[in-house]
């Protein structure tokens, strides 16, 4: 199932992950006890200083519950994890289909966000959202990681319109992958029309917050759809760069 670690750097960093893996993959179950300290010093071929490491780290994320004298095991989902569990799986997930799949979840939900947003925005939400398109104007072109961050922050405003903590458990983990999906798949391969794609994107942004300050809905959630419309097309261009 495992294979030993060959590196000798991050080791209680390898653990985590594979372990994580394995959960994330269904290989434990929630509930189910995952192997014992020597069980995974033998696996992995590691201290048990390293195992230890892992296991806390673990822990810390929600991921396991150790239990004195009993053993470590798979936690039992809930309202608290479930969305740190819905991370991993993004964050881990690195293939075309899920990625594509990742901007059609959003082209079905971010349109409502933004019709409901224009419905329900208090100032400090225009605010915001004024305040985000201006350091999006005067991000320099070459730093596309700091464009990516502002474009998710962009998005998030619009998330926090609407204080809902479930449609934030459903969504936050997505919003999570987007600035590393932009600057991995986007920053990397379309740099021959830097201006005119941050043209465009500022373009929707504009577009989408004019919608919001004037409360008109049906303009906001065209606006996303067509916006999210065009960052499918560029992710498919992306791909065959």
């Amino acid at each position: 199932m495992f294979e030993p670690i060959e590196k000798r750097e991050s080791l209680s960093g390898h653990v985590e992950t594979e372990l994580t893996k394995a959960i994330r993959l269904g290989q434990y179950l929630p509930l189910q006890k995952i192997p014992t300290e020597n069980e995974l010093c033998s696996i992995f071929n590691v201290s048990r200083t390293v195992v230890r490491e892992a296991i806390k780290g673990l822990s810390a994320k929600g991921i396991v519950d150790v239990r004195k004298g009993s053993g470590v095991y798979v936690s039992e989902m809930s309202i608290q994890n479930a969305s740190e569990t819905l991370n991993l799986f993004f964050g881990l997930s690195s293939d075309e289909d899920v990625m594509l799949q990742t901007i059609d979840a959003r082209a079905m939900i971010e349109p409502l966000i933004a019709s409901k947003s224009a419905v329900i925005r208090k100032p400090k939400h225009i605010a915001l959202l004024q305040d985000n398109m201006e350091k999006m104007r005067l991000c320099p072109l070459d730093d596309k990681k700091q464009e990516a961050e502002l474009d998710n922050q962009f998005h998030r405003i619009l998330l926090d319109c609407i204080e809902n903590p479930v449609l934030h458990l459903l969504v936050d983990p997505i919003f999570n992958l987007m600035p590393k999906f932009k600057y991995n798949v986007f920053g990397k391969t379309i740099t021959d029309n830097l201006d005119k794609e941050k043209e465009k994107m500022l373009y929707y942004h504009q577009m989408i917050t004019n919608a919001i300050v004037d409360k008109h809905p049906l303009r906001a959630e065209n606006f996303m759809k067509e916006h999210l419309k065009v960052t499918r097309e560029n992710y498919i261009k992306a791909l065959n760069k």
